[in-house]
């Protein structure tokens, strides 16, 4: 099973990038919103064993996401399992309430606005996604599936991709830990 190899970074804008990625024959693949409603495990901490569980809702489609502990490296290398569950808002309520009734537990909601740009990068496909997340500001991930023996040259791939595009700086929290430390005041 392919693994999800992701980098991240934090920008100022996503103006610069957009050009970059124009530049380099990436192609706008649509804009969603997606609102991720993450719970943590009945029978163990995801914060502590590194994997994470949510409900996304991307317009009227609600999909679960399992996402392995991560790999060790720079990049977030993990396997990821989404299922797309129902079109129904009121199915989903139903859902997270089973899923409570089993001692599931939300944790917190990340609500972010997703470009997509689809493109090659030294003869690969490469997904590049720009951000926004309300009171985190805009951040970019570069993406790629492979299997575990061709991660670490995944990874030099999509940082050489990153370096082209002018990202520096890395950000290697996930978005409910950021979401989570804002919400502390931290």
């Amino acid at each position: 099973m392919p693994l999800e190899i992701e980098l991240k970074y934090r920008v100022a804008d996503h103006e610069s990038v957009s050009e970059a990625l124009a530049r380099l024959g990436f192609m706008p693949a649509g804009v969603v919103m997606e609102e991720d409603q993450y719970l943590n495990g009945a029978d163990r901490d995801f914060a502590k064993t590194g994997e994470a569980f949510r409900l996304r809702r991307e317009g009227t489609n609600y999909l679960f996401t399992y996402k392995g502990p991560k790999l060790p490296g720079i990049a977030k290398i993990r396997r990821e399992i989404e299922v797309q569950v129902t079109q129904s808002q009121e199915s989903a309520t139903l859902l997270l309430e089973l899923l409570e009734a089993l001692g599931f537990c939300p944790v917190a909601k990340v609500v972010k606005e997703r470009a997509f740009f689809k493109g090659e990068w030294q003869g690969e496909e490469v997904t590049v996604c720009l951000d926004s997340i309300d009171s985190l500001g805009w951040f970019v991930e570069l993406e790629q599936l492979a299997e575990e023996r061709h991660a670490e040259s995944v990874c030099l791939r999509l940082r050489d991709l990153a370096g082209v595009l002018g990202l520096s700086e890395m950000e290697s929290k996930s978005y409910l830990a950021l979401v989570l430390e804002r919400d502390r005041g931290e």
